[in-house]
């Protein structure tokens, strides 16, 4: 198999991370500086009305990337599953299936999105000026979304067929071309908002265009043949399997998008703009921690899954053990400098609006503090789902993402009225912790993983 130079049945360990790893994680964190750099241009040239627009966007933004995950990620974990067999031909059917089941659903959703548009956002509790920002930004960026999903599961696949640097170096043009973008259309030609969106499904273009390139050049062992795809799809016979196995990164995407929807809404109705704003904020800048974890998930991911189909448990564990460290160690990393520079942070993007940029760093702080139990939930997933076992890989992403957090929301600003509405998010990723610990001790229980990492 074309792995670049990596043999992911026999290289070390380390050596096989690295290679993925190193690309994931800077693919990812490009991806971040992108979204903060979008936000400051809002900021700078809409002003804080633009970036409570953004957080009112961002569940509908986020339903598209939870759909294009499952199925890119669901998709590539079991193509590597199947090359880890030898089965090079199936592997080539679930990439024709899952671009397929990709077009039809996302299709489907933005039709309806831009049918009921002000209905979803009016639901939200969305108001006034922010409501007509946030109309104007998904009016045009629906239109993009995709290709946007596609761009997604095309970027799992190149990856898991060895050439996780392309889809690095896609991600990086794509993040520079919308920051560009995004100077000259809010900035230079005043277009607001609208012109932000029309950045961002621009840039979802010029990636595209890239990943198609390993396709064009024959790099791995896909092939992207449009006549034939409809063939080898097969009447996307294996969609629920791609479906299940994905399902806990799609939970991942769309209890985020609940919770932004779930905060938005009580923010709206119980605190006022400001605290809107501020949690608008602080997503943007956690995506620093949350993007950190999921690339090296995706370092892990294709390690694992391939050696979990040529039964290499040990090489699985290995994986899952350097990810964890990894993982949390950036959690650590990020939850020191926040809570030294959240003011530093606040005050670039919300400048002399003094109250509004306190207000965020409180709420930034409290949302780092969980960065390192983040990493060790997100990790542990991982291991569930590229090992086949989405039921606990769901029932972690569900319970992070929105079941613990909404428990949280409801009862700890009765206890802590002034920041307990900004605790919920470490409250919810510390009862998960106990959550990952408890199948992870039910897994070694069964010999289902070596207990030992012998000499992988």
């Amino acid at each position: 198999m074309s792995t670049a130079s990596i043999d992911l049945r026999a290289s070390p360990i380390p050596r096989a991370f690295l290679h993925y790893l190193l690309p994931a994680l800077s693919g990812m964190l490009i991806k971040s500086v992108f979204i903060l750099g979008d936000a400051f241009f809002i900021g700078i040239g809409v002003g804080a009305d633009g970036l409570g627009a953004i957080a009112l966007a961002m569940p509908g933004f986020s339903l598209f990337t939870a759909l294009a995950m499952m199925v890119g990620i669901g998709g590539a974990a079991l193509m590597s599953m199947e090359f880890g067999r030898g089965r090079v031909a199936q592997g080539q059917a679930l990439f024709s299936q899952s671009l397929l089941l990709t077009a039809a659903v996302v299709s489907v959703v933005v039709v309806a999105g831009l049918i009921w548009l002000e209905d979803l956002l009016a639901w939200q509790g969305a108001s006034g000026n922010i409501a007509v920002l946030a109309a104007d930004y998904l009016r045009v960026l629906l239109k993009f979304n995709v290709v946007y999903a596609l761009t997604w599961v095309l970027s799992c696949f190149v990856r898991n067929d060895g050439n996780p640097r392309l889809a690095m170096l896609a991600m990086s043009a794509g993040a520079i071309f919308n920051l560009a973008l995004d100077y000259l259309f809010v900035i230079r030609w005043g277009w607001g908002v609208s012109g932000a969106a029309l950045a961002t499904g621009l840039a979802q273009v010029l990636m595209a265009g890239m990943l198609l390139s390993h396709f064009v050049r024959a790099k791995g062992q896909l092939r992207l043949d449009v006549k034939k795809i409809f063939q080898q799809a097969r009447g996307l016979g294996r969609s629920k399997e791609i479906i299940s196995i994905g399902m806990p990164t799609f939970f991942i995407e769309v209890t985020a998008a609940m919770t932004i929807v779930l905060f938005n809404f009580v923010l709206l109705h119980h605190y006022g703009n400001a605290h809107l704003v501020a949690y608008g904020l602080t997503g943007k800048v956690g995506t620093f921690a949350l993007f950190s974890m999921l690339g090296v998930g995706q370092a892990c991911q294709p390690i694992i899954s391939f050696n979990h189909g040529a039964k290499q448990s040990a090489r699985v564990w290995a994986t899952y053990r350097l990810g964890l460290l990894s993982a949390m160690g950036a959690g650590v990393g990020f939850a020191a400098l926040v809570w030294v520079f959240a003011d530093s942070l606040a005050g670039i993007y919300l400048g002399a609006q003094r109250d509004q940029a306190e207000l965020a760093a409180t709420a930034m702080r409290f949302y780092f503090l969980a960065a390192p139990l983040m990493g060790l939930n997100l990790v542990t997933a991982t291991l569930f789902q590229a090992t086949a076992q989405p039921k606990a890989a769901s029932m972690l992403s569900l319970c992070r993402g929105f079941v613990l957090v909404v428990i949280g929301v409801l009862l700890l600003p009765r206890w802590f009225p002034v920041n307990g509405i900004w605790s919920s998010i470490l409250f919810a990723e510390a009862l998960t912790a106990m959550l990952s610990l408890a199948l992870l001790v039910q897994v070694l229980r069964r010999a289902e993983l070596p207990a030992k990492y012998q000499s992988a």
